[in-house]
């Protein structure tokens, strides 16, 4: 059985941006782990931090359950404060995670993802970056090794973002839609803060919107569902998954530039588990 993490700087990330491909992956199987970094004690309207804190961990692992989700790692950083933490102390506690959970894939921020302003953002995506080969050096954190850990490499990188430089695939989430709008709507409270804001800044541009309003004071599903789906629709119109699909984008790198040749140069090692083939970049199949 393969593992893929998400390492999510809040506890909405994994919904918004891969919440359909983690939810399918575990259908498929996979055990999925999700990495909260940050502990979203101030996403909230009118709530004290210790509520906030408790409501938002209450309300993702809601989240989590429409996800797939079967474990949940908290590193408990304070939310919206990572610009003050070393990034190498950050690195290195997902050093340790990708040693222990011996991850397929991760899931996480792109750190060359555009027009990004939420440092929490961007330095998980940092980290996260330079753990992907860090933790394959015996001696970056050999302390790990004490515990009986090994270094260790992740094979696939799914990175995401709300600009990409350049996303080259698409995962069909067709069938997944519905986890991904039920686990972006279980985080109530945070789904409030974001609209309370949008509503704060129409109110400085001298207008209001009773749409957005309703969102944030009542129920906003259906607002949330018509916004996720038509932003699936986008992304598989634009890989040409087909009429009606829909999708999730992402940068998928596994070796970079050496994909090619790794992919002619290699061979299955006996009794290793298959790995998933991924269209557009392994090389097809021979029928000879």
């Amino acid at each position: 059985m393969h593992t893929a993490m998400v390492i999510s700087p809040h506890a909405d990330d994994a919904a918004a941006f891969c919440g359909a491909t983690l939810a399918k992956f575990a259908s498929q199987g996979w055990k999925v782990i999700l990495v909260r970094v940050t502990d979203d004690c101030k996403d909230s309207v009118g709530l004290t931090m210790e509520e906030a804190k408790k409501r938002n961990a209450e309300q993702m692992r809601i989240a989590a359950g429409h996800m797939g989700i079967s474990e949940i790692i908290e590193l408990g950083y304070v939310t919206d404060c990572l610009a003050d933490v070393s990034l190498v102390e950050l690195r290195e506690k997902i050093v340790y995670l990708f040693r222990k959970h011996k991850p397929y894939a991760v899931f996480s921020f792109d750190p060359f993802g555009l027009y990004e302003d939420n440092m929490d953002h961007i330095r998980v995506a940092q980290a996260v970056g330079e753990a992907f080969w860090v933790a394959g050096f015996d001696l970056h954190h050999p302390e790990h090794f004490k515990e009986g850990l090994e270094p260790f490499q992740v094979c696939e990188r799914w990175l995401f973002a709300h600009e990409f430089i350049k996303a080259n695939y698409a995962e069909d989430i067709t069938d997944f839609i519905k986890n991904k709008v039920d686990a972006l709507n279980a985080h109530k409270e945070m789904m409030r803060n974001m609209f309370h804001r949008y509503v704060l800044q129409m109110k400085t541009w001298g207008r209001r919107s009773e749409l957005l309003e309703g969102a944030r004071d009542g129920d906003p599903k259906r607002l949330l569902e018509e916004f996720l789906t038509e932003q699936a629709r986008a992304a598989a119109e634009e890989f040409n998954l087909g009429e009606g699909r829909l999708a999730e984008k992402f940068r998928l790198d596994r070796f970079g530039d050496l994909e090619i040749m790794f992919q002619m140069f290699s061979e299955k090692i006996p009794g290793a588990e298959e790995a998933p083939r991924r269209q557009g970049i392994d090389a097809p199949v021979s029928e000879g």
